[in-house]
């Protein structure tokens, strides 16, 4: 009994002169250890194989690529990136046409596969596409693949027909100087190839260029309920690619003048077009825009915001070409001027009438549309109204659209106004439940009866809808009671 406990107090002492020996080498003990020069060096040595490892990319095959894309905030814009088909054939032992008709979707036999690669993990992902292409992916800042959305930079789509990417920007995420570096990859048996593609976006430099000559035009036009264009008469093309120096349209670069006098560069209409304010500035679509003016087919047209216009009024815009630190600058003031009736009203007292319709269309998986093309006349003898007379009501809200049954309360349209989805009992009902839609077509000329079929709520096979569509103005209804049969989608 005492020899254990003279042992275990023997211990008890050598292990508590051991802690404190071992103590004592470092008095310190409390303070973060220093790594040696020695000890740096294996960590980076380490981090770098860990690293390499990471961005290792598993392909046979790899090539690399560079775009540089102009950053926009309202456009999907970029550039197109070669994919060198021939060494793809090579490497998979099949001709340039097999991967070609696989990559439209022709060829469905061939088991060659498009996947990605993430950036971060450097980890497959196997779908062949999240875009509108058959190859192809939106891409996060990180080169991740991600979805059309907030973490969206960019998005490349192989285009079969000129066997490139397509290589585009999400509207205003990128930023200047920022790199997106992403890999599609295709695979065919074991054999893998990818394409690693760095986008290296840019911000848009100030226009400094001076203006060499002014060309003012002018345009006459009505106030209109349309986007439909007229086209600047008076414009000469030649004369503005002599006065900047170029040969070709596509050396061509198009402004608009801000209202601090600085270029507005980047298309707000259909490239290269821009809307302009009711003050004749640069701006956007909206609940203040007056016009849009663009270069199209080498004309200049301008078109405007429908019902945004006013007859009398008067607006001056500015849109120019740039080429060559050149500026040649086209002045368009636009005159808007009362519609000059070449139609006289039906002689009478206005008149109710009723009608029984029948319109026919076959099923399509779009809105497709068909028209009925009495009404202009219908109407025009019901009401004793011109055309314009009665697109001028319809404007003012004078003509009013029911379905089943009129009423003294204001209409709450559900489809194109004047107009409405229609459930398959023939009622009124927003698009999410309709079947079909009807709905008044309208100019200062023309006026029709059109409609279509929704896509996924109509039966392919064909289905027929009932409906009463009840016209009010000028005191008298027109009825119409319509049946719109949807007959079998065409083979």
């Amino acid at each position: 009994m005492k020899k254990l406990i003279y042992f275990v107090c023997s211990l008890f002492l050598v292990t508590t002169t051991l802690f404190l020996s071992s103590c004592g080498d470092n008095k310190d003990f409390s303070s973060e250890h220093v790594l040696t020069d020695e000890e740096l060096a294996e960590m980076a040595r380490q981090d770098s194989i860990k690293q390499a490892r990471m961005n290792m990319i598993n392909a046979d095959l790899i090539l690399t690529r560079s775009l540089d894309i102009t950053i926009s905030s309202t456009a999907y814009d970029g550039g197109t990136v070669d994919v060198n088909i021939d060494s793809i054939s090579a490497l998979f032992g099949l001709s340039n046409e097999t991967i070609l008709a696989v990559l439209s979707g022709e060829d469905t036999s061939t088991e060659l596969n498009g996947f990605a690669i993430d950036g971060s993990t450097h980890t497959d992902v196997s779908s062949a596409s999240n875009t509108n292409a058959k190859w192809g992916h939106w891409w996060s800042a990180a080169g991740d693949v991600t979805t059309w959305g907030d973490n969206a930079m960019v998005f490349a789509e192989f285009d079969p027909e000129k066997a490139v990417f397509n290589v585009g920007q999400f509207p205003g995420h990128l930023t200047d100087g920022q790199t997106v570096t992403f890999i599609e990859c295709l695979k065919y048996q074991d054999l893998r190839f990818a394409l690693v593609i760095t986008v290296n976006a840019k911000a848009r430099g100030e226009v400094e260029a001076g203006v060499v000559n002014t060309q003012k035009l002018t345009l006459t036009t009505t106030p209109k309920n349309s986007y439909d264009a007229d086209v600047v008469e008076g414009f000469d093309l030649n004369l503005l690619m002599s006065d900047l120096g170029v040969s070709s349209t596509d050396e061509l670069s198009w402004i608009a003048v801000n209202a601090d006098g600085s270029y507005a560069q980047e298309a707000t209409a259909d490239a290269p077009g821009f809307w302009y304010d009711m003050e004749g500035y640069a701006s956007s679509w909206g609940d203040n825009a007056s016009v849009y003016c663009g270069f199209y087919e080498n004309q200049i047209q301008v078109g405007q915001y429908p019902n945004h216009n006013e007859a009398g009024s008067q607006i001056t815009i500015y849109y120019g070409a740039t080429a060559n630190n050149k500026i040649e600058m086209l002045e368009i003031t636009i005159n808007f001027q009362e519609y000059d009736d070449p139609e006289t009203a039906p002689e009478g007292d206005p008149v109710s009438f009723e009608k029984d319709i029948t319109i026919t269309k076959a099923y399509s998986n779009d809105y497709a549309t068909v028209t009925y093309e009495d009404l202009q006349d219908e109407l025009r003898n019901a009401f004793k109204m011109t055309t314009y007379q009665i697109y001028k009501a319809i404007l003012s809200g004078d003509l009013k659209v029911y379905v089943q049954e009129s009423s003294e309360e204001a209409p709450t349209y559900t489809a194109d106004a004047p107009g409405y989805w229609i459930n398959a009992d023939g009622n009124s009902s927003a698009w999410a439940e309709g079947v079909v839609w009807l709905s008044i077509s309208y100019s200062e000329t023309a006026l029709t009866l059109y409609g279509g079929n929704h896509p996924d709520n109509c039966s392919p096979a064909g289905q027929a809808v009932t409906t009463k569509y009840i016209i009010v103005c000028n005191g008298v209804t027109a009825t119409y009671n319509v049946t719109f049969n949807i007959t079998e989608k065409e083979q």
